[in-house]
């Protein structure tokens, strides 16, 4: 009797070890950071060319049935100080179509950079000369807008955050059999300047 004692302790304690693990629940993977769907991904080019891996903002996207309105922050030039370049608010509307997207508008909300570039350059010439060239330009036309000269930084690094944008939507929202859509034109802009 008292050697079954010792076993009959065993055996119930591998019972209860066992049947302890198998009602256990799997372990759970840790869920990625809020907000990291929201990084988007750019590459910032300075004043001498170099290239590196910066990451925007999609503050704000909504989907409408023909387009997407974004609402980007980004760093244009880091070769100021902090002082002077801030985080720009940028909106970009990208239309759908099963050919990729297509910027319909581009308009700045908060100028983060340098209220006057080294070349006498300012916002306003920057919003009169060089976003118009944007609307109706796709991922693979955009390399075909000139850069603003003595605004370079700033205008070089419009063209990667649109890109950015426009490389982004074409993934989230592939549109098939939704037909490219003719140019857009915008007539309330035009009309109220």
């Amino acid at each position: 009797m008292r050697r079954q004692l010792p076993l009959a302790a065993a055996a119930f304690a591998l019972a209860a070890l066992f049947s302890g693990c198998a009602g256990a629940p799997p372990p759970v993977a840790s869920a990625p950071a809020l907000g990291t769907e929201r990084i988007l991904p750019y590459v910032h080019v300075d004043g001498f060319g170099t290239e590196t891996d910066e990451a925007a903002w999609i503050a704000w996207e909504f989907e409408a049935q023909a387009f997407v309105k974004y609402q980007v922050a980004f760093t244009s030039c880091t070769c100021r100080p902090e002082s002077i370049n801030e985080r720009s608010l940028l909106y970009i509307e990208v239309a759908k179509s099963e050919k990729g997207g297509k910027i319909r508008k581009l308009w700045y909300e908060y100028w983060g950079d340098s209220p006057k570039f080294p070349s006498g350059s300012d916002r306003k010439q920057v919003e009169s000369e060089f976003v118009p060239l944007f609307p109706n330009k796709k991922l693979d036309t955009l390399d075909k807008i000139d850069t603003i000269a003595g605004a370079t930084v700033t205008t070089v690094n419009l063209k990667q955050i649109a890109k950015a944008v426009l490389a982004y939507h074409n993934a989230k929202y592939p549109a098939p059999g939704v037909p490219e859509p003719a140019d857009f034109v915008d007539a309330t802009s035009s009309a109220t300047e």
